[in-house]
């Protein structure tokens, strides 16, 4: 099984067929009985991975697309507080299903917005995540842009997502069957150049590859990126100064 949008799942079906073909009740039936299911299958694939990066979390923590909350319990003693984003009221009242049955800290704040205009002030958050949720983001220049925003100088990106092929082969595999896989996989994209997105706005790319990810076994999903990064110029952030506080 291949691996589609957000890893939790986070971040709202943006599958045209299901979004345009019905009401939203089909949407949220899609969401949380079809989508959903699926992609927590394929969060056993990744939990190592997912455990691994969080470990490196720290101070107050804004995660991209939360989903359901199926990474709250992989964040460490060095979190002070989560804040999550997600733009699914489906899933976000998942989410706060899961934060009302755990106990003890960090404290959570759930926040029902976007990743492209976030409601929060400049250089608040000393980490954020992004964990398999740019593919579906719909203006991701945008959302990387307020990432850098919102973090701190000297703050942490903690990314891992699904990527556009470095291969030409497969890249042109990806580019050719992107519009049949995204109305089927909540507006996931096959082909998005995410490394490319994150370095424009500003992030530290140079020592970040695409690879292959060995546990992930549809090809078409399998490049990928990871790492922890800063803004590439220490201090200087790009969105300075345009705070979207509300």
């Amino acid at each position: 099984m291949g691996l589609t949008c957000s890893g939790d799942p986070g971040y709202a079906c943006r599958s045209p067929i299901i979004r345009e073909a019905g009401a939203v009740s089909l949407a949220a039936f899609y969401e949380r009985h079809v989508f959903s299911p699926v992609l927590k299958l394929a969060e056993r694939t990744l939990a190592d991975v997912r455990r691994d990066l969080l470990s490196q979390a720290s101070g107050e923590v804004l995660e991209i697309g939360i989903g359901s909350g199926l990474s709250l319990s992989h964040y460490r003693s060095g979190v002070e507080r989560i804040v999550g984003l997600e733009p699914s009221e489906v899933l976000l009242n998942e989410c706060r299903e899961r934060v009302a049955s755990r106990s003890g800290e960090p404290p959570v704040e759930l926040v029902h917005a976007g990743a492209e205009s976030m409601p929060f002030e400049d250089n608040r958050f000393d980490t954020v995540v992004a964990f398999l949720v740019f593919c579906t983001i719909p203006e991701a220049d945008r959302a990387a842009l307020e990432m850098a925003r919102v973090l701190k100088p000297g703050g942490r990106l903690l990314f891992f997502e699904h990527v556009a092929a470095s291969e030409p082969g497969l890249a042109r595999w990806q580019q050719r069957l992107n519009s049949l896989w995204r109305p089927l996989a909540c507006g996931c994209n096959i082909n998005r150049n995410t490394r490319r997105v994150f370095e424009r706005a500003g992030f530290d790319m140079s020592g970040v590859e695409v690879r292959r990810h060995p546990d992930i076994p549809l090809p078409l999903v399998q490049p990928v990126i990871e790492g922890n990064t800063g803004l590439a110029v220490s201090g200087e952030n790009p969105r300075s100064g345009t705070g979207q506080k509300r």
